[in-house]
């Protein structure tokens, strides 16, 4: 799975999958069921842009062209970072471990160190080509898209209002996301849940400027230990101004690393 976005959710998903015993099976039945159950992931949002739908898909327009900061929880992970332009920094902090990954996209160079993870040196900064970053993992920061927003909104199957909080001029919206078409989706997580993955509750805040500044993933309609996978975003008024990590190394072999973290 990704996130890509909100990345965290994917390892909450897999984690859940593979406590619930839903990875590949060696049966007949088992292949069966997962070729019934295969993604197809979509390639766009059948949701007619217009009305409340038109309202949030303009809301996201401002993430890419602000500095922005931007925050994660889910049941498996925390996350936070900045934007600016071409650069992004964002780290996540697992929950059962307190382990840390801090990623640093500088234009098309990733660096990433880990904290806490056996046999690795925090002081071990790793450094890798933007197009060698697996798909969906927690390297896959977009600084264009921190937060995985409009993917999210691009997502949107159905969008509904939520009335608006007369005291902060915030309008809210609800409706429900489809997952195969974020970077959430794979083979496991349709073999476990099925059709449902194509209609996952949301929530959304728009603030009184019409930007988008919370999107809530209710992922607890799929398994209740799953929870909600919860994104917020905020202007930060001036540039980040990042600066490219210093002496690093090759990261070899990416998955193992990651590997490494999430275990």
């Amino acid at each position: 799975m990704h996130a890509r976005r909100l990345v965290a959710v994917v390892a909450t998903l897999t984690a859940v999958l593979a406590a619930t015993g839903c990875g590949p099976g060696d049966s007949e039945q088992d292949s069966a069921s997962t070729t019934e159950a295969s993604c197809g992931r979509s390639d766009a949002s059948p949701v007619g842009w217009q009305g409340e739908s038109e309202e949030l898909a303009a809301a996201v327009g401002w993430i890419s062209r602000e500095p922005v900061r931007v925050t994660t929880d889910s049941a498996e992970a925390t996350g936070q970072g900045v934007m600016d332009a071409r650069t992004a920094t964002m780290s996540y902090t697992l929950k059962k471990n307190d382990r840390m990954i801090i990623v640093t996209l500088e234009e098309d160079d990733v660096y990433f160190a880990m904290l806490n993870v056996p046999g690795i040196s925090f002081g071990t900064m790793y450094s890798l080509s933007r197009t060698e970053v697996p798909a969906g993992s927690y390297l896959d920061v977009d600084p264009t898209d921190l937060g995985g927003a409009r993917r999210l909104v691009d997502a949107a199957v159905s969008v509904q209002s939520g009335g608006e909080q007369a005291a902060t001029g915030k309008r809210r919206l609800a409706g429900a996301v489809d997952l195969t078409a974020t970077w959430y989706a794979n083979e496991e997580l349709c073999r476990k849940f099925g059709d449902k993955v194509r209609a996952v509750p949301f929530t959304a805040t728009v603030d009184d400027q019409g930007r988008l500044v919370e999107f809530v993933v209710e992922l607890h309609a799929l398994a209740p230990e799953l929870g909600d996978a919860r994104t917020n975003w905020e202007a930060l008024g001036m540039p980040t101004n990042p600066q490219r990590p210093g002496a690093s190394q090759p990261a070899g072999d990416v998955r193992a690393l990651l590997k490494a973290f999430e275990s």
